[in-house]
């Protein structure tokens, strides 16, 4: 069920209704983000995308019988033991029309990728060959038919599947499907994402810095997150501390774009106005704080098929609640099935403990066989970060590790 945000903040700390758990806010998330709709795109444009529908192949892979080596087209029959005297004949190259003749005891020249004559039936690699005087000796024996030749349709027959739907389009996939003339390819869409910044005591890089002042970097951290991820459609609106320039800028991201993070003022202070701004646009609530540590004021709402996510404003909260929380969101959205980070068990290279109130996020460094907490945890602190590649997940259950106990891992896509 949704709620109003202020259904929510009404109830006491302890018995808030919109409170869920880290496992519970995932999933919700992941029930509450719709998939976009789908649109063509060339196949040199469409790194990262996600394919929509089954890719049939419209040829075979290779379309004809291909050497695989630089060597000998030969017919393996006339090889009769170990240094059989082959006369060579012609030569054959990549990108020739076959049209030679083989005859019996003859060899010709060949080259890896070159067409192989039609009765030829095998190709002898070099280096397995003496020649002289236009003849070549076959130094091995017995040979297979076949040997050293791609057949027709080896790698992929012609109306087969090259790429089934949901498949992530990678370098090596723009290759295959560009082998296979296949010039466009339809692809979920990816969706447009806003930030709203708040928070009157920011100000840009660059500025003179006043006492009580610090530097805004939240938004450049969301879009270089959502930049890795293939998002290039952003933009970046700020608001002052008040209700109803609040309520404007989101009305402005909320018209133009797919999902909507708003960078601060998601908690429960006198100038803290996102919940009652999203709670004016008609936006249901689908949970608020979540049981974790850092990242604690966490708002996910939904208004029609756009989600709305209030991130905390302290830097290292609101980046773990990005990693953790929108990226499933945007990788669900654009297509993705693997919506989460990727995840493995490691031990621990030191030991660790908490009060075991709420789930506890630490950034780390995750080598091949063990993974090591960083100091500087603070929600505000972002140096961690800075030379992290993983989040350690500790459930409440796992509120004491010793050293070389196995602990949650989940990898930064950078990693």
């Amino acid at each position: 069920m949704l709620l109003k945000y202020s259904d929510i903040v009404s109830c006491s700390s302890d018995k808030q209704i919109g409170m869920v758990t880290v496992i519970e806010a995932k999933e919700k998330i992941i029930e509450n983000t719709v998939l976009l709709a789908t649109e063509i795109r060339t196949v040199e444009s469409s790194l990262g995308y996600v394919v929509a529908n089954d890719i049939q192949a419209t040829l075979s892979l290779p379309p004809f019988r291909q050497s695989s080596m630089d060597g000998y087209a030969i017919r393996h029959a006339d090889v009769v033991e170990n240094g059989t005297f082959l006369r060579v004949t012609g030569e054959a190259k990549a990108g020739e029309k076959s049209g030679q003749n083989l005859k019996k005891g003859e060899a010709i020249r060949i080259f890896t990728g070159a067409p192989v004559p039609e009765n030829a039936t095998a190709v002898i690699m070099q280096e397995h060959t003496s020649v002289k005087d236009n003849q070549v000796s076959v130094l091995e024996f017995p040979i297979s038919a076949g040997k050293n030749i791609r057949s027709i349709g080896q790698q992929i027959e012609k109306g087969a599947t090259a790429l089934a739907e949901g498949i992530l389009l990678s370098p090596g996939a723009i290759g295959f499907l560009l082998g296979l003339n296949t010039e466009t390819v339809e692809v979920y869409k990816k969706p447009r994402v806003g930030i709203l910044v708040t928070g009157d005591e920011l100000i840009q890089p660059g500025e003179v810095l006043e006492h009580g002042q610090v530097y805004e970097s939240n938004s450049a951290m969301l879009v270089a997150s959502l930049k890795q991820e293939g998002i290039l459609e952003t933009e970046v609106l700020y608001a002052s501390d008040n209700l109803d320039a609040t309520i404007d800028a989101l009305k402005e991201l909320a018209d133009r774009n797919d999902m909507i993070l708003i960078s601060g003022g998601i908690s429960v202070g006198d100038y803290d106005y996102a919940g009652r701004a999203l709670e004016a646009l008609e936006t249901k609530t689908i949970f608020y704080k979540v049981k974790q540590k850092p990242g604690k004021p966490l708002l996910c709402a939904r208004k029609e098929n756009k989600l709305f996510f209030a991130l905390p404003g302290n830097p290292a909260s609101s980046l773990v609640c990005f990693y953790e929380y929108v990226l499933p969101a945007v990788r669900k959205m654009s297509g993705r099935k693997d919506f989460f980070l990727r995840s493995l068990r490691l031990p621990v290279a030191a030991a660790y403990s908490f009060d075991g109130a709420r789930d506890e996020f630490l950034k780390a460094i995750a080598t091949h066989d063990a993974v090591i907490p960083l100091d500087g945890q603070e929600s505000f602190a972002l140096r961690s970060f800075a030379i992290a590649n993983a989040i350690i997940y500790l459930p409440v259950t796992q509120h004491v590790v010793a050293k070389e106990d196995l602990v949650e891992v989940h990898l930064l896509p950078f990693s």
